[in-house]
């Protein structure tokens, strides 16, 4: 099997980790790559150690879209996961995780769920760890009662577009990754495209929706004016939809040209993809610093969170 090539690709995650930090981009997508191998070298293997971090809002979010992507398959396969069953379930895999990541088994296996809180020892609140295990419940017993999931339900099994793979296009020589968590075909003949979120509305919200707009008109070969962008909060149980045209998709190809211009100004080698750290400079927020994966190794003078916390129930 040829070795794996680290090749330059956009992305929206991609892209707010160069706005937010350059050196903190470097170590993600430079500076850990390959440190999935047992015999990488220490500093590679623990930079992809840091990388794979998530914080618990993150971990929440994850584990809902999981769980509402085995719902939607489960009824895809010709039965339905009962609402009591999927949130049972979720919370089952939500302790275990949080066995594991307590106990330090990412460090070893990173591929395992890794908690940022525990690896820099953040003091979290019983009442915080319930937050996060309350919203989670929430989320999933608002997604069992959407009308729009009473829709997807009579579309069509075949008017499905389950993204269960990351999504990709080519975009001006570049591979761009913007697909929706989920997609179908209405009764009127629009493409529906879902975006699950389990949290605020969060940053560039148009931005991203436009991106799975230009996905669709790429990859699905759908025209804009055929297609509702459709924003579902779970936390809130809201749908919010999102205007599609041309100009949204002009300015969404505006935003990738430009960005990929200024990732690929920071390399050494462009063509090879080849960089080096010193070219990477450090945000001087240290706001986002104190939170950043990469802290121990980029910003070790930054003061230690206190003590540990305990399991939520």
């Amino acid at each position: 099997m040829p070795d794996l090539v680290n090749e330059f690709s956009w992305s929206r995650s991609r892209d707010n980790v160069f706005q937010e930090c350059r050196r903190r981009y470097y170590l993600h997508y430079y500076g850990a790559w390959g440190g999935w191998e047992q015999a990488a070298d220490p500093v590679r293997r623990a930079l992809y150690i840091l990388k794979q971090l998530g914080t618990r809002q993150m971990w929440a979010g994850r584990l809902v879209h999981e769980a509402v992507e085995r719902a939607l398959l489960a009824l895809r396969d010709g039965y339905a996961l009962s609402e009591a069953s999927l949130i049972e379930d979720t919370l089952r895999q939500m302790r275990e995780e949080w066995k594991g990541s307590r106990d330090g088994v990412y460090r070893q296996t990173p591929k395992r769920t890794g908690l940022f809180e525990h690896e820099y020892a953040v003091p979290i609140r019983d009442s915080e760890w319930q937050a996060i295990r309350d919203n989670v419940v929430r989320c999933l017993r608002n997604f069992h009662r959407l009308p729009l999931l009473a829709e997807i339900k009579r579309a069509p099994t075949d008017r499905w577009i389950l993204i269960e793979d990351i999504g990709s296009f080519p975009f001006e020589g570049t591979l761009a990754y913007a697909a929706p968590d989920f997609g179908y075909w209405n009764e009127a003949g629009r493409l529906q495209l879902v975006d699950w979120k389990t949290g605020g509305n969060g940053n560039n919200v148009a931005l991203q929706l436009g991106g799975y707009a230009l996905y669709s008109l790429e990859v699905l070969g759908v025209a804009p004016e055929r297609v509702d962008l459709l924003e579902v909060n779970l936390r809130e149980g809201r749908v919010r939809s999102h205007p599609c045209d041309e100009a949204i998709l002009e300015r969404v190809r505006e935003h990738i040209r430009l960005s990929v211009r200024a990732m690929k100004a920071y390399l050494k080698d462009a063509a090879l993809n080849l960089a080096e750290q010193e070219n990477f400079e450090k945000t001087e927020d240290l706001r986002l610093c104190r939170w950043c994966n990469f802290r121990a190794v980029c910003r070790p003078e930054l003061p230690p969170f206190a003590a540990a916390e305990t399991a939520p129930a």
